[in-house]
C-alpha cells in the first residue's frame, strides 16, 4: 500500500466496507460456512479464484500506468496472479479426484470498461482486491482442513457425519 500514497499508505488505513463487482468475498456466516458440502466449498473457492487471476492482470495493469516504476510492487502481483492461478487448477483437480464436475468456468467477471476508472476507483480496487485474496487464502486453508477431517473420519467409520448442518 505504500506506492498508493495516503490514506492508503497510512499505517491504520481500513477500508472494509467496499466490495469489488465481480470479485467474490470469502466473508459469511460461520453456521453457513462450516455446514457448506464439500463441492460448494471447492466450487466457491474455484470461483473466487477464477475471478480474482481476472482481476490480478487488471490490478497489474492499473499499476503500471499508477506506479511505473515500482518494479517490487509489479513483481509481488504478478507472483500473486500465478499463485492464484496455480491455487485455481489446483481445485479443479480436486474437484475431479473427489468425484465433483466441475461446470464450464463462468464468464470473465470483468469488462473493458472496467479499465476507464479514475485513480481513486483503481487503487481501492487494488486495496479490495489483497484483502479478498489474503482472506480466501485463509479461508481455503480451513476449508481443506475441514476437508480432510471429514475424509479421515469417512476411512476410519465408513460414515460422514453430516449432524452439524441440520436446521
Amino acid at each position: 500500500m505504500q506506492h498508493q500514497g495516503p490514506p492508503f499508505s497510512d499505517v491504520n488505513f481500513s477500508f472494509p466496507s467496499w466490495f469489488e463487482p465481480g470479485l467474490p468475498t470469502a466473508a459469511m456466516g460461520f453456521k453457513a460456512w462450516r455446514c457448506l458440502c464439500p463441492g460448494d466449498r471447492l466450487l466457491q473457492a474455484r470461483q473466487a479464484f477464477f475471478a480474482m487471476s481476472e482481476f490480478f492482470q487488471l490490478i497489474r495493469d492499473d499499476q503500471m500506468s499508477l506506479n511505473p516504476a515500482a518494479a517490487e510492487l509489479h513483481r509481488h502481483l504478478e507472483i500473486a496472479q500465478r499463485s492464484s492461478e496455480a491455487l485455481l487448477s489446483n481445485l479443479n483437480e480436486a474437484m475431479l479426484i473427489l468425484g465433483y464436475q466441475p461446470p464450464p468456468t463462468q464468464p470473465e467477471p470483468l469488462s473493458w470498461a472496467s479499465t476507464d476508472d479514475n485513480t481513486f476507483k483503481r487503487k481501492v480496487r487494488g486495496y479490495v482486491l489483497c484483502r479478498e485474496y489474503r482472506d480466501w487464502l485463509m479461508r481455503v486453508s480451513k476449508d481443506m482442513d475441514i476437508l480432510r477431517a471429514a475424509r479421515k473420519r469417512r476411512e476410519s467409520s465408513g460414515t460422514d457425519r453430516s449432524d452439524c448442518c441440520r436446521p
